[in-house]
């Protein structure tokens, strides 16, 4: 019991703990009732019979269930209820990492002691989410990148429209890292969907250029061309998706904010850096794309 308490110290004095909560707690509160309320005597007893007798005393009374929540029957299992001030799945991580590093440098003998609860099942959770959406994402990237080489049947042209691409995602992503936003989940989420919003504007210039420039064979008055006519309709399409998403940074609710920030962040940037990158990449590379077009 003592052991119980001091586990409840130690957690007490971490970052983001409130209050925790045991059975330690219920036998210290009667001992002191049982002696005229005396703060002195708000410690656990040296008997573990008195111990015994205390939660007997209290399973007689009126609100026996009370115990069910830090206690089973047999008493053999005890719950210690940490209360925190940070639902972030971060600051979670981090307090029980810490401790477990305290129970590793100061076991309790003959106890195991497992977490549980809303914030640990928020945490473990959230960790398998985002390392899944991540994955996935990293897979759609390779799998885009492979179906463009495969639609345009040139190493080259599929480099140059996934280069735009890449350029909207590590910019967004690395502005989110940045201002210090943690990668939580509507953005975990919006990730893949932000990887076909960018590359459709991408696919949509580079058929247009190639389509202008079999008939002409000139580059640069097929670019010309392609950023006129096709490239303001990209730029209109990004200006609409954008302005409907702008409704969202109205909301009440912070996920809904940041995923109306995002897609008008996607939309906008993909749509920049089709007209303005892919004309320079393509000049660039002019000589090996055209010998595929």
């Amino acid at each position: 019991m003592r052991s119980l308490e001091r586990l409840q110290k130690a957690i007490e004095k971490q970052y983001p703990v409130g209050k925790t909560v045991s059975v330690a707690d219920y036998v210290k509160r009667i001992n002191r009732v049982l002696h005229n309320d005396d703060p002195a005597y708000e410690t656990i007893p040296d008997s573990r019979e008195t111990i015994g007798q205390y939660l007997l005393l209290f399973n007689m009374a009126a609100k026996p269930r009370d115990l069910n929540n830090v206690i089973d029957y047999p008493y053999r299992k005890a719950n210690v209820t940490v209360q925190l001030r940070s639902w972030d799945a971060v600051d979670t991580k981090a307090l029980l990492e810490k401790i477990r590093g305290d129970l590793r440098a100061d076991p309790i003998p003959g106890v195991e002691i497992r977490p549980a609860g809303i914030a640990y099942f928020n945490m473990v959770w959230n960790d398998e989410v985002l390392w899944g959406m991540l994955s996935g994402f990293i897979a759609s990237c390779v799998l885009v990148f492979v179906l463009l080489v495969l639609a345009y049947r040139s190493f080259w042209w599929g480099i140059v429209s996934f280069l735009p691409l890449l350029f909207t995602i590590v910019l967004i992503y690395g502005v989110v890292g940045f201002v210090g936003k943690d990668l939580d989940m509507p953005i975990s989420v919006l990730s893949t969907l932000s990887l076909g919003l960018a590359v459709d504007f991408a696919i949509h210039f580079v058929s247009r250029f190639r389509q202008r420039y079999g008939e002409t064979k000139d580059v640069q008055e097929a670019l010309l061309w392609t950023v006129a006519r096709p490239g303001k309709g990209i730029l209109r399409n990004a200006v609409l998706f954008a302005s409907g998403f702008a409704a969202m940074i109205f909301a009440s609710l912070t996920p809904y904010i940041t995923v109306g920030i995002f897609m008008m962040a996607i939309m906008l940037l993909s749509a920049a850096a089709t007209i303005l990158l892919l004309p320079s990449l393509i000049v660039l590379f002019s000589r090996r794309l055209t010998k595929a077009v």
